[in-house]
């Protein structure tokens, strides 16, 4: 098995580095040739979100240790913290890319009405879409690219941040509907709260699993930030905490070389026999046999 012990941080320092990348600021960045990014070497661990769209071809990926592939009409979106790995690009494969931090995506998206599909990308990254819509996402693309080309004149980062956000709506358009529509009639400071708790969870490398931590985090009780978090997502702040702490779970069981033991540790787990339970409870069996499952090691 290679070693993927050490998994690289893709975030807008290291972007700023690569010379490829057709625009960049402090909370945006954009490029219309995936190929010239370096995104075949190794496990990363994307501290943005990323949205790709596939032109043509298809492109094949781990997020978070589940296997996804995109084609064309195809969109993938990585939340913050996802970790993407074997990446596989077809020979005639072509797509753009393009990153917000997570203060970028908090400004762009800050309407109540739309944030609630954020959150349905953690389920399904992959957005669908007509070929008719498609074309208008390769129009932004393409208003971007020559965009960038032009001099700057006045209000040169403002035009290119609104043809960004137009973008996201188009993307965020194709997303469908579920049945539960996240913060309807909810007061601003509860969506601002919930916000917040979101975003404390993809930015606490280990996560603790218990709603205090967090509540204390946000200066607000325990049971406040439950009842919000039920209130806006329809999932409480539990269920919120145990979802990311199970995908850093898998990534751990699947891409590393640590004993049960090691990752027990490293996620702060009492000990080996409760970290066995809640993987059993989880995912219905005990840590080594979901690592034989992820790996497709036979038993």
């Amino acid at each position: 098995m290679k070693n993927t012990e050490h998994v690289r941080q893709i975030d807008f320092n290291r972007i700023k580095s690569n010379k490829n990348v057709d625009y960049m600021d402090d909370g945006i960045a954009f490029h219309t040739d995936i190929r010239e990014l370096p995104i075949e070497n190794g496990s990363m661990q994307v501290n943005m979100v990323t949205i790709v769209t596939c032109i043509n071809g298809k492109l094949q990926v781990e997020l978070n240790a589940i296997p996804y592939t995109i084609r064309q009409y195809e969109i993938l979106v990585c939340l913050p913290n996802s970790i993407i790995d074997n990446c596989m690009l077809s020979p005639d494969f072509r797509g753009s890319v393009f990153c917000l931090s997570q203060s970028g995506i908090l400004e762009q998206i800050s309407e109540n009405e739309i944030w609630d599909k954020v959150f349905q990308f953690a389920e399904n990254p992959i957005v669908q879409v007509s070929e008719e819509n498609f074309n208008m996402f390769k129009l932004y693309g393409s208003m971007l690219k020559e965009k960038v080309k032009m001099k700057h004149t006045p209000y040169y980062k403002e035009i290119i941040v609104s043809i960004v956000k137009a973008s996201l709506y188009e993307l965020l358009a194709n997303v469908k509907n579920k049945t539960v529509t996240y913060g309807k009639g909810l007061t601003k400071q509860r969506e601002v709260l919930f916000k917040r708790f979101i975003e404390l969870i993809h930015t606490t490398r280990i996560k603790p699993r218990n709603v205090s931590w967090y509540a204390e985090q946000l200066c607000v009780t325990p049971k406040y930030l439950s009842t919000v978090s039920k209130r806006v997502s329809g999932k409480t702040a539990f269920d919120w905490i145990n979802e990311y702490v199970l995908i850093d779970i898998r990534y751990r069981l699947k891409n590393t070389n640590k004993t049960i033991k090691e990752i027990a540790d490293i996620l702060e787990f009492p000990n080996i026999s409760f970290f066995g339970k809640y993987c059993r409870a989880h995912f219905g069996m005990s840590p080594t046999e979901f690592r034989k499952q992820l790996r497709d090691i036979p038993n």
